[in-house]
């Protein structure tokens, strides 16, 4: 897995509109995610197949969403709040800015 400075994965300003997350890092990139897609890439276990699920079975079917809220856990993640009353996903920063930097595409913590 690829390392990445504490900077790089340390958010200095996180910011949300209707379509899209953005977070400033503390070693100035500013990375931009489409609200549909994180969601889509939700990590929680039921979004991802577990307890004898499918992937994308809870995912498969949203075409729109908003964002309600962004809460901080830690300092390693968000957890954000989805208008479909979804709110156990937890996106890391690690993972966010690998996301963002092309370096890797799943959310997985």
């Amino acid at each position: 897995m690829t390392q990445l400075s504490l900077k790089a994965t340390t958010p200095d300003q996180i910011d949300f509109d209707e379509k899209t997350l953005k977070i400033t890092w503390k070693d100035g990139v500013m990375s931009v995610f489409d609200l549909l897609d994180l969601r889509k890439r939700c990590p929680c276990v039921v979004c991802k197949g577990g307890h004898g699920g499918k992937v994308g079975t809870t995912t498969g079917g949203i075409q729109s969403i908003t964002l309600y809220s962004v809460n901080k856990v830690g300092r390693y993640a968000i957890n954000p709040v989805w208008s479909d009353n979804h709110l156990t996903g937890i996106y890391s920063y690690d993972a966010l800015r690998m996301l963002a930097d092309g370096l890797g595409g799943d959310l997985i913590l």
